[in-house]
């Protein structure tokens, strides 16, 4: 079974859904919020309701960076990328869900987290087979495909640095759940054993997250940014896993967009990236 996800609309091979109100806060699956990475910007000039947005924002992306914090035990989501279309104005990617270490009795539904956090009920009655591979079992209570056991195919687009989130979260208990994060078009670089990558926060990147991994443990970092002549460099710490995490708000006062250049300094290695922000950055790949 095919199944686009097209921001809130869900576009199956013989109908058309328009998912309107299945919107719910993220917490209704996760209590446990990771701690804040530090933000980088102009945070004094936000006002208190930007703030908390932010903030939730930011854990949100922290948590999908180590789904693990947030799967139940032994559970492991993953996406299988299994072909690329080109259209005429954006690349179709689709993906097939798999999962280890959940219940394959059991039905689940299918859930897609956006960009702002909101959450939309992608598909109901999927079930796993021997695999681990979500399918459309197409019997009594299940999601139905072209057959028996149909793979639900993911199809999705995204601009450069965009994660796409979904979560599997079992109808009998709410507890039996997993969570996976895909970017199609990553913006990433590599220097040595080290991984630097930005996400975007929001569409036109006024909030961006900035992700590395391969750091030595609690080894000391040096974060340099800057977005035309405002420059920030600050002292940071890897975390125990070595990696780190941070929200960056690249505005720059009177400036509709622009470009910004981060790096992440560390005895080791020193990766850095840039990425564009603000009025028209956003476009499909």
């Amino acid at each position: 079974m095919e199944l686009t996800v097209l921001g809130k609309n869900i576009v199956g091979k013989r109908a058309r859904w328009f998912v309107l109100g299945a919107v719910m806060s993220c917490t209704c699956f996760s209590s446990d919020a990771a701690p804040q990475g530090q933000s980088v910007g102009p945070a004094a000039s936000l006002t208190p309701e930007l703030r908390t947005k932010i903030d939730q924002l930011s854990n949100l992306q922290k948590n999908f960076s180590k789904t693990k914090n947030m799967n139940g035990p032994g559970v492991k989501l993953s996406l299988k990328e299994v072909e690329r279309t080109k259209t005429t104005d954006r690349t179709l990617v689709t993906y097939r869900l798999f999962a280890e270490g959940l219940p394959k009795d059991e039905i689940y539904t299918l859930f897609l987290i956006q960009i702002d956090g909101s959450i939309v009920k992608n598909l109901e009655g999927v079930t796993l087979d021997s695999a681990g591979q979500a399918v459309c079992a197409g019997h009594e209570g299940t999601c139905h495909g072209d057959a028996p056991n149909d793979p639900i195919d993911l199809i999705v687009f995204a601009g450069k640095g965009e994660a796409k989130r979904f979560a599997l979260v079992s109808d009998e208990n709410a507890q039996t759940k997993g969570f996976v994060s895909v970017q199609p078009f990553p913006n990433v670089i590599t220097d040595k054993a080290c991984k630097l990558e930005s996400v975007l926060g929001t569409p036109n990147g006024e909030l961006i997250f900035i992700q590395a991994t391969g750091f030595e443990p609690n080894s000391a970092l040096t974060i340099n940014s800057q977005s035309y002549d405002e420059k920030h460099d600050y002292a940071a710490k890897a975390d125990t896993d070595g990696t780190y995490f941070a929200a960056l708000l690249p505005a720059v006062s009177g400036k509709k967009s622009g470009k910004t250049v981060v790096e992440v300094k560390s005895a080791s290695c020193s990766p850095k990236l840039h990425f564009q922000w603000g009025e028209n950055s956003y476009h499909l790949e």
